[in-house]
């Protein structure tokens, strides 16, 4: 099918008078938008089969009216309605589909807009609401904020490129930049971060270009590479703000002479983007574990929304019985079938002696059973250092 799942969604006439008006809190719609966006992959996957656009328009008629009856309140009105079915996330899943790594961005993009927000809801609670902004137009590009998720530890937020210049409009990707070619710049609470790399936006099937970025909350820094207290634990509300100058247009499998991928087109301007975005430490809990292998301490945990932090105490790994020259093993947390979950966020802080404190955050989805593993790098067959599960409550 060329159109989404979303924009035909938005095609079936659905009469919202029949049903109740009744306001959704944020946290209703995010729940609902998630209720309903599963029941449409659902039957999306059932009408393909038939391959007939009558069964897929009956298909998206009955979700639409899932909206309204599977476990909703109701829906207030077609604009709020058509609201539910544009998900930013829902067309990051869908780009995911077919690629390289579509099994770890799905489970990553579906984790993380759970448990997000909408930026608009976030400005709406500030009592400076008029001083962000969340959606600019520049020379013929518009770009918006669209959703943020923070637990403390790591920052995401979602955002979206609609555009009519004809350049940009040809490519696969648009890659952000400053007009001397590097990242653009990203500040929190005023301080511009090093070492942030904006993730291009790729295309959608509805014409619009979408991205969702990370910020580093357990281990940021300076622009001179310093570590920045931006005090997570102890704040309600960060500041964001993106500043971006241009935006290049590429084509993902086309090389040109010298090997970079072919440039469609540039559009330069002033973007100045600015929301809050308010921590949400809800779904945060903490739990000791407190088990030793081999000199290696799991010490604790905490679980968020879409993490698990794990906090370790590792030793020296140059001297016996490691005698690892970097004293850099490879470490991570499988699940009980022996999968890796995905890596999110680190943080080392070394001490005099070479041993060294240790917060790994992964991607988390309510596995019980966990093992913390560190392996040596050398060699075909890399030697376990240490094997240690642990449960999470």
């Amino acid at each position: 099918m060329n159109k989404t799942i979303y924009q035909l969604l938005n095609e079936v006439e659905t009469d919202f008078r029949e049903y109740e008006q009744t306001e959704l809190s944020s946290r209703e719609k995010d729940y609902h938008k998630q209720k309903v966006l599963s029941e449409v992959r659902r039957m999306e996957n059932k009408a393909k089969k038939n391959k007939n656009g009558k069964t897929w328009k009956i298909a998206a008629g009955m979700a639409a009216a899932c909206a309204v009856a599977v476990g909703a309140t109701s829906i207030a009105n077609p604009v709020l309605a058509e609201e539910l079915f544009s998900s930013v996330f829902g067309n990051l899943v869908e780009n995911a589909q077919g690629e390289k790594y579509e099994k770890e961005d799905t489970e990553r993009y579906t984790k993380i807009g759970k448990s997000s927000t909408a930026v608009q809801d976030e400005v709406d609670k500030q009592q400076d609401s008029d001083s962000y902004v969340t959606t600019m137009e520049n020379n013929g590009v518009t770009v918006s904020v669209s959703d943020v998720y923070c637990d403390g530890y790591v920052l995401y937020y979602t955002a979206s490129i609609k555009t009519d210049n004809e350049g940009l409009n040809q490519a696969d990707g648009i890659i952000t930049e400053t007009k001397e070619g590097s990242n653009p710049s990203i500040f929190v609470d005023g301080v511009q971060l090093s070492g942030y790399a904006s993730k291009a936006f790729d295309k959608s099937k509805d014409g619009s270009f979408v991205t969702i970025n990370q910020i580093d909350l357990l281990n940021p820094t300076d622009m001179q590479e310093k570590p920045i207290d931006l005090k997570a634990g102890e704040k309600d509300v960060f500041v964001v703000d993106w500043d971006v100058k241009q935006f290049v247009g590429y084509l993902w499998n086309q090389w040109d002479e010298s090997g970079e991928y072919v440039n469609t087109g540039k559009v330069e301007g002033d973007w100045r983007l600015r929301f809050p975005v308010t921590i949400d430490r809800s779904g945060n809990e903490a739990f000791d574990i407190n088990k030793e292998e081999n000199g290696i301490m799991v010490k604790s945990a905490v679980k968020t929304k879409a993490g698990l932090v794990v906090e370790a105490e590792l030793p020296d790994f140059t001297k016996d019985p490691y005698n690892d020259p970097y004293n850099d093993p490879d470490m991570g947390i499988k699940d009980s079938q022996g999968n890796w979950l995905q890596w999110m966020n680190q943080k080392t802080d070394m001490h005099e002696d070479g041993t060294s404190t240790m917060q790994i955050m992964v991607l988390y989805d309510g596995e019980e059973d966990l093992v913390f593993e560190v392996t040596t790098k050398d060699g075909e067959e890399p030697e376990t250092l240490a094997s240690i599960g642990f449960q999470v409550p």
